[in-house]
């Protein structure tokens, strides 16, 4: 029997049914950051796409979609990024890894201002380890030997010893909701929280 692939676990706690295939030009992603991908993120991109766990956390793509509402400049892999390679210079990196700043890609945010990353220094992606900046941590800096998939689900399961984001909000929640950004701005405009379903109070706003 074959062993079951880190998404294919993270899918069984975790539905994609809020999720789209975002379609992702992967040679074109490759050009642009220097690197190939993880192959447990390029299926999480096929199956879920970008978007936020129940308002607490969001999964960045490679680039922002054309008709996406954010700017480039502050928003996105791209900009997190930036984030993550300056904290990295600022402060003091984990103890027994020395990768230089540009060897870190972000992939996630949490709604503690969190940043999730990869640590690239290895030519397989599948082996590159999940970094995460911890806002409010001590230390701060946080490595972990696993890929994003399997990262988040065991966030779910409380499978470390101890939560490594600021926010405990999916610590060990049984029934993580995921929904694409366009699934969210859909639902958002036409009057329901994205993640309840139920009608919205800020009803009409939209994300121009």
């Amino acid at each position: 029997m074959s062993e079951e692939s880190p998404l294919s676990a993270l899918m069984a706690v975790m539905s994609p049914r809020d999720g789209a295939d975002d379609r992702v030009d992967w040679a074109a992603a490759r050009e642009e950051w220097g690197v190939s991908f993880p192959s447990d993120y390029i299926a999480f991109m096929a199956a879920y796409g970008s978007g936020g766990i129940d308002d607490a956390f969001s999964v960045l793509a490679p680039a922002l979609a054309e008709d996406s509402p954010w700017n480039a400049e502050y928003d996105g892999m791209g900009a997190e990024t930036r984030n993550l390679r300056f904290t990295w210079r600022r402060e003091r990196p984990p103890e027994g890894v020395a990768a230089d700043p540009d060897r870190l890609i972000a992939w996630g945010v949490s709604c503690g201002a969190d940043i999730l990353g990869w640590v690239t220094d290895d030519g397989d992606p599948d082996a590159w380890p999940v970094v995460v900046w911890e806002r409010h941590g001590s230390p701060t800096w946080k490595v972990y030997d696993m890929g994003m998939a399997e990262f988040l689900r065991r966030v779910f399961r409380r499978g470390f010893p101890e939560c490594p984001l600021s926010d405990l909000s999916l610590w060990g929640e049984p029934a993580p909701h995921f929904v694409h950004w366009r699934v969210e701005r859909q639902r958002w405009e036409s009057g329901f929280n994205p993640y309840t379903g139920k009608p919205d109070p800020y009803f009409g706003m939209t994300f121009d």
